[in-house]
């Protein structure tokens, strides 16, 4: 099945990694997907309620600030 996504946010840290949130009208959800660069996907998650996805993506963007060293 092949989903059209529509971006709602992406933010790279650093070289580290980057946080994507897309809504899926297929599935009518919001798909929010971590990926670090060597790596490809480490997480994916899919969620109904954007509040929740937006969450996610800002614990997501926390754990790879960490790893640049950089404060959250």
């Amino acid at each position: 099945m092949s989903a059209r996504l529509q971006l709602v946010q992406v933010v790279a840290v650093a070289d580290v990694g980057r946080v994507r949130v897309a809504w899926s009208p297929t599935w009518a959800a919001h798909v929010v997907t971590v990926t670090r660069p060597g790596r490809g996907v480490v997480a994916e998650h899919v969620v109904p309620e954007r509040a929740r996805a937006l969450e996610l993506a800002d614990r997501a963007l926390s754990e790879l600030a960490e790893l640049a060293g950089m404060p959250a």
